[in-house]
């Protein structure tokens, strides 16, 4: 039995690893791309991606705060 839980934790281990992988790979890929555009390219895709990050992190607070 308890060899049983181990394999499907290691698993599951190698699942999230995977996936940091795979997120590590799109985010340096996405670096490298965006380190060939010209500057104001990249000028606006950084305000872009901040403003979608801002945007996100912003629900995830607004979620949190309770009203009387």
């Amino acid at each position: 039995m308890e060899e049983g839980k181990q394999g499907v934790m290691v698993a599951a281990q190698n699942s999230i690893a995977q996936l940091q992988a795979r997120f590590k790979d799109l985010e340096n890929g996405f670096r490298d791309w965006l380190a060939k555009q010209f500057l104001p390219v990249e000028a606006a895709v950084v305000t872009a991606t901040s403003a979608a990050q801002d945007a996100a992190i912003g629900a995830f607070m607004g979620t949190l705060i309770h009203y009387a």
